[in-house]
């Protein structure tokens, strides 16, 4: 996968066990679900100068169809718990990208994980890295589940959060040539905007 075409898809998705991260106490939880089988394919022009990304259906795939998203808005943490349809860790690149909407302002989790290594992610306001030392993420393959869980005091504590979830991976390709991923909007059916990820419900502090 090219950088551009990397640069790209953050576009189109920025502007997202049993699971061993820390529970909200009291938390109010809302569960969204997605349509299953919404998954895209995401192609770019190989000329950079017209670049342009073609999306079509891909309802083979299911390491980025995301069926459910769970979000739990505690009094001291945020818990976001992203579920696919059979989250398979190939031997490319799978990230997902969660974004949080607060009176206060908007956040971005990005969660990286490739092969070889653990997840990492990383929280950014205004496309500047903030430090959040207790942010947490987990990819589950016996559950397909990706898992997101950080202090609500890294996002100035809001009374409330609206959250939107996209999960994209690298495809596998013989060719050096093509530019070629999958992606899913958790909250959108068969749709990818070159806007953002669409919000979720509200969800307050419980």
């Amino acid at each position: 996968m090219t950088h551009r075409l990397s640069t790209r898809l953050l576009a189109v998705l920025l502007p997202v066990t049993a699971l061993l991260l820390p529970a909200a106490a009291h938390a109010e939880k809302v569960v969204t679900d997605d349509a299953v089988g919404d998954a895209q394919i995401v192609t770019s022009d190989t000329d950079e100068s017209t670049e342009e990304l073609e999306l079509a259906p891909a309802p083979d795939e299911t390491a980025t169809d995301i069926t459910r998203t769970v979000v739990a808005h505690g009094n001291t943490r945020l818990s976001i718990t992203v579920h696919l349809r059979d989250l398979v860790l190939t031997s490319t690149d799978h990230q997902t990208y969660v974004r949080v909407v607060t009176p206060q302002g908007e956040y971005q989790v990005q969660v990286g994980k490739i092969p070889g290594f653990r997840a990492r992610a990383v929280l950014t306001r205004r496309g500047r890295q903030m430090d959040c030392r207790a942010l947490r993420a987990a990819l589950d393959g016996g559950t397909d589940t990706v898992a997101v869980s950080l202090p609500t005091s890294c996002i100035d504590a809001p009374h409330w959060v609206q959250v939107g979830v996209g999960v994209v991976r690298v495809a596998e390709s013989l060719d050096p040539g093509a530019h070629t991923l999958f992606a899913d909007d958790g909250h959108r059916v068969g749709d990818i905007r070159e806007s953002d990820v669409a919000k979720g419900p509200r969800v307050r502090r419980g």
